[in-house]
């Protein structure tokens, strides 16, 4: 293990890389910015569609009932991500979470800080594109309708859209770099049982490496579900717009008269490209938190007194045992299989509604 001459502050450390200082994470500064960006802007979003969409629906076909459906489903989602932001964006569990990852010193450690930085700022960089792409989207979009709409309400709407994204990057940012903290903690503790088994020490010495080590993973558990707290209600209404919203989109384009553009496709890869970042850093989380399990039944084989097989049978059950993760609601683990699952599920949808409406 290398370590470092003069450590980082831990709070610091996992403060870094969160786009505001970090002097400003903690206190009020994000409150607001979240209150303006994804409270304020969608309620200005839902009293523009209550005005100009909702009143011109009508039910006369499968068509125009099925556009109902979609303008209500974008107000309805909206009012989610305002109740998210004022009732279930609690900053308490960052706290506990920072509080419990301060136990593990990983600060200590060179090629741990080394490896969160450098994963800081590739993700920034991957997130930034769609960010951007995003902006320069919405900005073509609101040029081509200019023409139809008031100057003044365009660019209204324009920094409305834009204030939305900027919302949205921030929170995809901040869950993706306590996933990487995260993952860099259980890859430290993977490699240190992966160097235990590699070792011939002392019996009485393994005893009290696998307890701590224990001990750590214990932690590591307890800061992701501090972390799943404080993200589970993003994520969830993250992955109920990507899936529902698009899945609608796509039903839409089997419409004899619809004309599929650059700014629809662009807007669905983009979208697409921000759920496979957020996917692969939950997923990933997930997956890490086993990757001990081999090395710790080869140790086993090593063992030959009662007290060390108690102590490593435990910690196989431990790893074995425990969901680690972030959660769909606090009703699924998001790993591989859900993934799958959802994308199924998405596939069938899209083909019995397409059928339905436009048999």
């Amino acid at each position: 293990m290398s370590l470092l001459t003069s450590p980082n502050p831990p709070k610091q450390m996992l403060l870094d890389g969160l786009i505001l200082p970090s002097k400003y994470i903690l206190g009020p500064a994000i409150k607001i910015l979240l209150l303006f960006t994804t409270a304020f802007c969608p309620t200005c979003r839902i009293v523009y569609a209550s005005i100009y969409t909702l009143p011109l629906c009508n039910y006369n076909s499968k068509i125009s009932i099925f556009d109902c459906v979609h303008a209500s489903l974008e107000v309805i989602i909206l009012s989610l991500v305002i109740l998210m932001v004022l009732f279930g964006f609690n900053l308490d569990y960052f706290k506990k979470f920072i509080s419990t990852m301060e136990l593990l010193s990983i600060e200590f450690n060179s090629t741990t800080v080394a490896s969160i930085k450098r994963n800081r700022r590739r993700n920034t960089i991957i997130l930034f594109i769609p960010f951007i792409s995003n902006v320069i989207v919405c900005m073509v979009y609101m040029e081509s309708e200019i023409q139809n709409v008031d100057i003044f309400k365009v660019i209204l709407i324009v920094i409305n859209q834009v204030c939305l994204i900027s919302g949205l990057f921030f929170f995809l940012n901040m869950t993706c770099n306590i996933c990487i903290c995260l993952h860099a903690t259980f890859n430290e503790i993977n490699a240190q049982i992966a160097a235990l088994n590699e070792t011939d020490n002392q019996l009485f010495y393994s005893f009290h490496e696998i307890r701590t080590l224990r001990k750590k993973y214990s932690y590591a558990v307890r800061s992701t579900q501090n972390a799943e707290k404080l993200f589970r209600y993003f994520i969830t209404i993250f992955y109920v717009e990507y899936f529902s919203l698009n899945i609608m989109n796509i039903v839409r384009s089997f419409e004899p008269e619809t004309k599929i553009g650059p700014i629809w496709l662009a807007s669905i890869l983009i979208q697409t490209a921000q759920l496979l970042i957020l996917t692969y850093n939950l997923v990933s989380v997930n997956n890490i938190s086993r990757h001990g399990l081999e090395d710790l039944y080869e140790f086993s084989f090593k063992l030959d007194t009662i007290h060390l097989y108690h102590e490593n049978d435990i910690f196989i059950a431990r790893m074995a045992l425990s969901d680690v993760g972030f959660t769909f609601a606090n009703l699924f683990t998001i790993n591989n299989s859900f993934i799958t699952s959802m994308f199924t599920l998405s596939l069938t949808i899209i083909i019995a509604l397409a059928s339905f409406i436009y048999h």
